[in-house]
């Protein structure tokens, strides 16, 4: 068969098999000359579409016309506009990039890195994908695994042949992480082997698709909370409580006991082979009885599919099924325009896809009036399912139930484990008759396919796509647990509740040297003595020690850009009921409103944002490097106040890098809002300490450079102790 009929025989198959819903239409796009293989595509608000490509080119459509925006970019494999700066990021292999066009020509101008500090050894694989951006403007991308390279895991099992290929060679691979502003990098979650895919919900909550292989049993959706491990034990010497050799001492049931498992599996060929990035339908109604859910591509299968989750005892999981199959290649990225139209870049470059062709921009349009007959969705009951459909079913149809569970190990990829045909029982259709409850045994840690054969409308019609897979983590508790307290901000991109128990605690390590952390006050410093308090209880003893007092204190000036250095000490105690949030607590409140916490984290473990160090509430520190009580500890302390508009939003927020002991706490981090609320518009206000119940707290050698220029001093700043494994994170 010569390469023409083989390709003409590829493009009949296509035809084939294509299955779109009723109401729904495929329309492709020409493609700029030159533009081979296409990565990622976005929308301007006017309407301009914007694509990256393989070939490193950004490329904008107005109308029908192409022009070329940038060029001799490194395999850029995202993008996104920024409106209120006017500017394109990309996600090219080496770093994040902000494109701009200063003369408004229509070419890009100026290519400005806002991060670099990920590493890239120049293996095969190591792909950088994203960005997306939460509603603060924060953007975040996640780094691919090399493919082969000098560090592995294997772990010995009797399927493990050949497995660990993918390998950690360059700092924070197999990392997601976010960039506030130029020169800022906070990873935030590892364990990822390829995560191709990554969304960010319009609840500012972030999703990451990853594609079967070593250490991932099949194509995954996760969602991803900050500090959780996903996975993939190549990526875990990034942190600073894991060393390559502690790793490689490690078998699969340990990384089992610290992983975090996906909320949707995606079945491998019946769903995904390798997931693009998610994308919410926030059309409100314009594409169709779809609102909210997310929409995936798949690289290989050139299809659409659909997924939602919800959250079962803290932790979100969920359904996924096929919505839609022949398009041209396959898609990776998608967008929606303001019509309502879901766009996506396709390529087969490197990988078969189904569709057959290297690339290709394709939408769908739906036609505002046809509603496909389809399975809309599942949800868990405590006994079974609950799954409802579009349009009113006819003849009831118990479905066909099967279950299993997958392998976690080092092999690439796993087949279906403990596979059972179930029997179901107690069918109910509801009055509206879209609606379908049943009870089936029910078990943690599976999938579940629900099959409706030959399920039949009201109008006789068949269903678009027959089988939804639902993944079981957790069971339904007796009692669901209340969500968490409204302080009248969010947790952007972390995906915690306030003080929620479940964060992973910061790793522990060991603090500077108590000689290291001493240091003098400079010359243009004020020396917080007993003159520059205004709480007559808190008096300071004549070694200018500072017990804490009755009240909290407050300087008697008011600050705002600051540089801050003091020095603390818990009271030693034998009794068991001062533990947790009781074994010394105070706080240190920036500008009287903005907690970073003082309590004893040395073997006394409390919730995550409440652990010494933490911007109380909001983010734990990096890593916990506390002291023993009776010992002094330090905190160094570069602050940014916030700055407001006239009509009192915020502008900026306040920014905060600081060191407890040495060891790098916070890194240019932004704070949410008050310990109790939200911002409220205010100047420079005082520098407070807190009392609280507990044992007791000291302080010393406090004092303050006021009106400390943050962003100049910042680099020296963050250059005031010597660097190790843990301050350097």
């Amino acid at each position: 068969m010569n390469i023409l009929s083989a390709l003409l025989l590829l493009f009949s198959f296509s035809i084939l098999s294509a299955q779109i819903p009723d109401g729904y239409k495929i329309q492709s796009i020409s493609l700029p000359r030159g533009s081979v293989s296409v990565l990622g595509l976005c929308h301007k608000p006017d309407g301009t579409l914007a694509i990256c490509t393989w070939e490193g080119e950004v490329w904008e459509r107005k109308g029908e016309v192409w022009t070329k925006f940038a060029e001799n970019l490194m395999e850029p494999n995202g993008i996104y506009f920024d409106e209120k700066e006017d500017a394109y990021y990309v996600g090219q292999k080496p770093e994040l990039t902000r494109l701009i066009d200063l003369d408004k020509d229509g070419v890009c101008d100026r290519y400005e890195c806002i991060t670099d500090a990920f590493g890239i050894s120049g293996e095969y694989h190591e792909y950088h994908f994203g960005p997306v951006v939460d509603s603060l403007g924060r953007k975040y991308a996640s780094l691919n695994l090399a493919a082969r390279g000098e560090f592995t895991v294997p772990d010995g099992k009797p399927f493990g042949k050949g497995g660990g290929n993918m390998s950690y060679n360059a700092p924070w691979r197999g990392w997601v992480y976010r960039s506030d502003r130029k020169g800022h990098f906070q990873p935030l979650a590892g364990g990822f082997r390829s995560p191709c895919g990554i969304g960010m919900s319009p609840e500012d909550e972030l999703f990451i698709t990853d594609n079967q292989g070593d250490w991932v049993a099949d194509c995954v959706l996760y969602h991803v909370r900050e500090g959780n491990f996903y996975g993939h034990p190549a990526s875990l010497p990034a942190r600073p409580d894991f060393t390559k050799e502690k790793v490689l001492s490690m078998k699969a049931e340990d990384f089992e006991k610290i992983r975090t498992p996906p909320a949707v599996w995606l079945v491998r060929e019946e769903i995904a082979n390798s997931p693009g990035s998610p994308i919410w339908d926030t059309t409100n109604g314009k594409f169709g009885p779809f609102k909210g859910q997310m929409f995936i591509g798949d690289q290989r299968q050139s299809n659409y599919f659909r997924s939602g989750v919800e959250k079962i005892n803290g932790e979100y999981q969920g359904w996924c099924i096929d919505f839609l199959r022949g398009l041209e290649s396959g898609p990776v990225k998608m967008s929606f325009d303001s019509q309502g139209r879901l766009w996506s870049a396709q390529v087969g470059r490197g990988w078969f896809s189904k569709g057959g062709k290297r690339t290709a921009i394709q939408y769908v349009e739906w036609d505002k009036k046809t509603t496909p007959f389809a399975i809309h969705s599942a949800s868990l009951t405590k006994t079974g399912f609950s799954v409802r459909f579009t349009e009113r079913i006819g003849k009831k149809v118990t479905p066909k139930v099967s279950s299993w569970g997958y392998h976690y190990y080092s092999t690439y990829g796993s087949p279906p484990v403990d596979q059972q045909e179930l029997k179901v029982s107690n069918y109910q259709l509801s009055k509206d008759r879209k609606t379908v409850t049943f009870d089936v045994p029910l078990s943690k840690k599976k999938i579940y396919a629900i099959t409706f054969t030959e399920q039949r409308n009201t109008e006789a019609e068949m269903l678009d796509f027959d089988t939804i897979y639902y993944t079981l983590n957790q069971l339904r508790p007796v009692r669901e647990p209340k969500s968490g307290r409204n302080v009248g901000w969010s947790l952007a991109g972390s995906s915690w509740n306030r003080n929620d128990k479940n964060r992973p605690l910061p790793p522990v390590v060991a603090p500077l040297s108590a000689d290291k952390c001493a240091i003098p006050a400079p010359k243009e410093a004020t020396q917080l003595d007993s003159t520059q308090w205004t709480n007559p209880n808190w008096v300071l003893d004549k070694n200018g020690v500072m017990p804490r007092g009755k009240g909290n204190n407050s300087t008697v000036k008011a600050y705002g850009d600051a540089r801050i250095h003091l020095e603390f000490r818990f009271d030693q105690s034998d009794n068991p009921d001062w533990k947790g949030q009781l074994y010394g607590n105070s706080g240190i409140f920036l500008m009287s409103g903005y907690e970073m916490q003082v309590v004893n984290s040395f073997q006394n473990p409390t919730f995550a944002d409440g652990t010494c160090g933490s911007i109380y509430g909001q983010h734990p520190p990096r890593v916990n490097s506390s002291r023993k009580p009776g010992e002094w500890q330090s905190y160094d302390i570069l602050m940014k106040a916030p700055v407001f508009s006239d009509k009192g939003n915020v502008d900026q927020p306040l920014r905060v890098t600081a060191f407890h002991n040495g060891i790098l706490i916070h890194n240019d981090t932004w704070v949410y809002g008050e310990v109790g609320g939200p911002y409220k518009k205010h100047g420079k206000r005082p520098l407070m300490i807190q009392d609280h119940k507990g044992t007791g707290v000291s302080f010393r050698n406090l004092w303050i450079i006021e009106d400390f220029p943050y962003d100049l001093n910042l680099p020296a700043f963050r250059n005031t102790f010597p660097r190790s494994s843990a301050s350097s994170i």
